[in-house]
């Protein structure tokens, strides 16, 4: 394809564009609305993800050591902990340092802890895991091998709790794919018929060209630029809207997220693929090229 072929297929996509500029911009305000269903969900996802990694990341495992074993049999376990796979750190955790969370946890009740002869509570190590070991299985294969140690009392980790937010997860991502799946086929379902519509509109100066022996490709291609073109500019659209949503519930929201600016790129960039692939699908199904 040379370089006049190039230009002249441009230029009649912006000569398209100009001629029926009013139904443009409702093809693309439409595909734009369309799409800003898709962004939000695609936010909520992402936010509710980035929750998740968050609670994940403030999970500790605490290794509680048993009164008496002496300060060099401690630091065996501490060296023996940080050498464990997927161990990310070991931090110490006095008998005082825990009675001193203890009591602030209390608040006002903190006051019948006065009344204790001696400090309960034991010392401890507490573990934070690389992020891939953060599974069920793991962790508990983990707090098995590390209970069989001498000086080891007990190994918790919020063992229920953690099954549960576990099985949470997953549901919560399987009906996420069902749902996203459902708004992805609503969207394209929408901008195709939309495509469809516009190609259908212009059907009589089609049948026009080609009656003048105007090749395949000269007509497929305006109409396929034209369709990058809105996919691109109601993206843009979407994503502006969605700033906006984004702009005011972070007000009611401070720690909700946007999409970073590589993400942004790779939406608009799938958008103008999907609006040229419609478009070249209802050139082929409808015109009969």
């Amino acid at each position: 394809m040379n370089l006049n072929r190039i230009r002249y297929m441009f230029g009649e996509s912006w000569i398209m564009l100009n001629r029926r500029l009013g139904a443009a911009v409702i093809s693309v305000f439409i595909m734009g609305l369309s799409l800003l269903i898709l962004v939000i969900f695609l936010l909520l996802t992402l936010n509710i993800a980035v929750m998740i990694d968050r609670a994940s990341e403030e999970l500790r495992i605490f290794v509680y050591i048993e009164d008496g074993i002496g300060r060099d049999r401690s630091q065996e376990i501490q060296l023996s902990l940080l050498g464990m796979n997927g161990v990310e750190e070991v931090v110490f955790v006095s008998k005082s340092e825990a009675l001193t969370t203890f009591k602030e946890a209390l608040g006002e009740e903190s006051d019948l802890l006065d009344a204790l002869e001696r400090n309960p509570l034991p010392d401890a190590y507490k573990l934070k895991m690389q992020h891939d070991m953060m599974r069920s299985d793991e962790l508990e294969r983990l707090a098995g091998q590390i209970e069989e140690w001498d000086g080891v009392e007990e190994v918790r980790y919020g063992e229920k709790w953690f099954e549960r937010g576990e099985k949470f997860v997953k549901g919560f991502y399987v009906v996420d794919l069902v749902l996203g799946l459902i708004i992805f086929l609503s969207v394209i379902f929408v901008i195709s018929n939309t495509v469809r519509l516009t190609i259908l509109y212009r059907r009589k100066t089609i049948d026009v060209v080609k009656l003048v022996g105007a090749p395949s490709s000269y007509i497929r291609m305006p109409f396929i630029i034209e369709g990058a073109i809105q996919g691109i500019v109601a993206a843009l659209l979407a994503l502006g809207l969605g700033f906006l949503v984004y702009y005011f519930a972070h007000r009611y929201f401070p720690g909700i997220t946007f999409f970073q600016l590589e993400a942004a790129l790779l939406f608009v960039l799938f958008c103008a693929v999907l609006g040229a692939v419609v478009s070249y699908m209802a050139m082929r199904r409808f015109i009969r090229i």
